[in-house]
């Protein structure tokens, strides 16, 4: 067992349609990008683990077999994870697993989508069961809506609540220059906006994007002698729920609770909102994000809505949430869960830029797959902390 590192992080441009790129051309950019900020060579790397979402998102069967070359990853393990909205996690953590087993030292994990050649809805349409599930024809949406609305009376998750999440990320992506979206918006646009799925109107929803995430994860040794800021993963959890559980809570995701008590006891977090500087969390529609925000202990249950409208999670706040944008700015979907974790490895590492939180020693992360059923949670930080 040993301590764990960011070392090397990468990302594309994030965009509606990347036409110039193949799908293995996209995650080979994010890959060079990584490679480059960890002064390293595929010759340097043991493992490559590739994360993207459904087949039908990117109408390619089994892409990892055309990555190979694409990564320089000849003759080496490759394996690929997909886990929906939370691939990107889950293929980090698939990552760190090995490095624990003994099996590598050194990990390159690329996520990425280029949801411009799939078929999107069909595939998420069909991603239930197809006796209790398919009936959704909207499919997430329709899910994730049944699930504010449970929520908007009971914890006071409104639309309004939910309109300032969006302004807060899409103002955030304005300085990300990776972002796919760069057009802020007001509380009163995102009310009035088209709706698609009552209280979910087309403002609360991310873009569709291509797009690619990379990062480099390093054993305790090597990452010292690669960088001199390495990005100390001090915990990392993914949990799940059965997809049709008849006693889910519509209130909060259980899975999410679990896996932030696994990894807080990892880190050594009691506290979050006082010991969390920058939060990057996972936002499918701005109500999840409200949610995240009591499931994750930054607030009270109930509490949401309150510490929105605080600012506190705005920039120069108390906790900076999602100051990349988060969803809002870019949504590969395969790579976006990565690209919160590649995020909070470059707050924690002053490597920001224009969206850099000052001072910023530890980072929370969180994901996931399924609209509610599959959730992982991350803590990073400039030092070692606890975590193994």
């Amino acid at each position: 067992m040993t301590h764990i590192a960011i070392v090397g992080t990468g990302q594309t441009e994030h965009a509606r349609r990347r036409t110039d790129v193949s799908q293995a051309g996209l995650a080979r950019e994010a890959a060079v990008e990584a490679l480059a900020d960890a002064g390293l060579t595929m010759d340097d790397i043991d493992s490559v683990v590739v994360a993207s979402g459904p087949a039908m998102f990117g109408a390619v069967n089994q892409p990892e077999k055309w990555l190979v070359d694409a990564l320089g990853a000849r003759f080496k393990p490759l394996v690929r994870i997909t886990s929906g909205g939370g691939t990107g996690l889950a293929g980090a953590l698939a990552a760190i697993n090995q490095i624990k087993a003994g099996a590598a030292r050194r990990v390159l994990v690329v996520a990425y989508d280029k949801l411009s050649e799939g078929a999107l809805q069909a595939s998420i349409s069909t991603l239930y069961d197809p006796f209790w599930g398919r009936e959704f024809a909207v499919g997430i949406m329709g899910f994730s809506a049944a699930y504010w609305h449970a929520r908007i009376k009971k914890l006071g998750h409104t639309e309004e609540a939910a309109a300032m999440v969006a302004v807060k990320n899409r103002k955030n992506a304005m300085a990300n220059p990776k972002a796919h979206v760069k057009k802020e918006v007001t509380v009163e646009e995102v009310l009035a906006s088209r709706p698609l799925c009552w209280p979910i109107k087309i403002l609360d929803v991310p873009p569709i994007s291509d797009g690619a995430c990379a990062v480099i994860l390093a054993a305790e040794g090597d990452a010292e002698s690669i960088t001199d800021t390495p990005a100390w993963i001090q915990g990392m959890a993914y949990y799940c729920e059965a997809d049709n559980a008849p006693d889910r809570s519509m209130l909060q995701s259980e899975p999410l609770q679990i896996a932030a008590a696994s990894v807080y006891r990892a880190a050594g977090i009691t506290n979050p909102y006082r010991q969390f500087d920058v939060a990057e969390l996972q936002e499918p529609y701005t109500c999840f994000e409200l949610s995240y925000y009591e499931g994750l202990g930054l607030c009270p249950e109930g509490g949401a809505a309150e510490l929105i409208a605080s600012g506190e999670t705005g920039m120069g706040g108390e906790i900076p949430v999602n100051p990349s944008g988060g969803c809002m700015g870019a949504n590969p979907i395969g790579a976006t869960a990565l690209i919160r974790l590649a995020e909070a490895a470059m707050q924690v590492t002053g490597k920001a830029g224009a969206h850099q939180v000052p001072d910023a020693g530890r980072a929370l992360v969180q994901a996931g797959g399924g609209w509610a059923n599959l959730r992982g949670v991350a803590v990073v930080g400039a030092e070692k902390g606890l975590g193994r």
